[in-house]
């Protein structure tokens, strides 16, 4: 029976890049329902109605309904863009099927509590051992002055000019300190076995 399941990893460097923590590859329990409302609307090819990250329904049109330039389901944010994509957060709330924010998202800047939001980094799917895995990773700089703790992580993807919605929110049963001038990189796994 092939199986989809999700992994996570933080990795904490120091300012020349040497790693001083590394969780290694943790189960996610991360999929909220607005991911598997995305993926329904666009192969059932309908029009969904899924909850931003304000809690607001929004009326998601059916890909073949949708101009070309119009995104759906797009998590690759660049470098300093926090509202979509690989997310860190300080809130401590457990994970719900019906998340649709983090807690509290550590907003992308150098000011007081917030983190420089790098680019992402894929890997192309591929087959590992008896897996195929597709990683996605981003990078959060501390240039804030002081330590920042993240207690919880997430994916938030960007559908129609504007709307975010959350796919995926992990609670880590380890919180992470990054200290300043260090470098947090979060990496999700994706992975499929037959």
């Amino acid at each position: 029976m092939a199986k989809l399941k999700a992994f996570r990893r933080i990795i904490i460097q120091d300012h020349s890049g040497r790693v001083e923590y590394d969780s290694g590859l943790e189960p996610s329990n991360s999929f909220v329902i607005a991911f598997l409302e995305h993926l329904y609307g666009a192969h059932a090819e309908v029009n969904v109605t899924i909850e931003d990250r304000g809690n607001t329904p929004m009326l998601v049109p059916s890909p073949d309904s949708m101009p070309i330039a119009v995104v759906r389901m797009k998590v690759n944010a660049p470098d300093d863009e926090g509202a979509y994509g690989l997310v860190v957060g300080t809130g401590t709330a457990a994970e719900t099927n019906t998340d649709y924010k983090l807690a509290t998202k550590i907003d992308h800047g150098t000011g007081a509590g917030q983190l420089d939001h790098g680019a992402h980094n894929w890997t192309v799917p591929a087959v590992v051992g008896s897996n195929v895995d597709m990683v996605v990773s981003r990078s959060f700089y501390n240039g804030s002055g002081s330590s920042i703790t993240v207690r919880e992580i997430g994916i938030f993807c960007r559908s129609n000019p504007s709307w975010n919605f959350l796919l995926a929110r992990d609670v880590l049963s380890t919180p992470t300190t990054v200290n300043h001038t260090q470098t947090l990189t979060l990496q999700y796994t994706l992975r499929t076995t037959v």
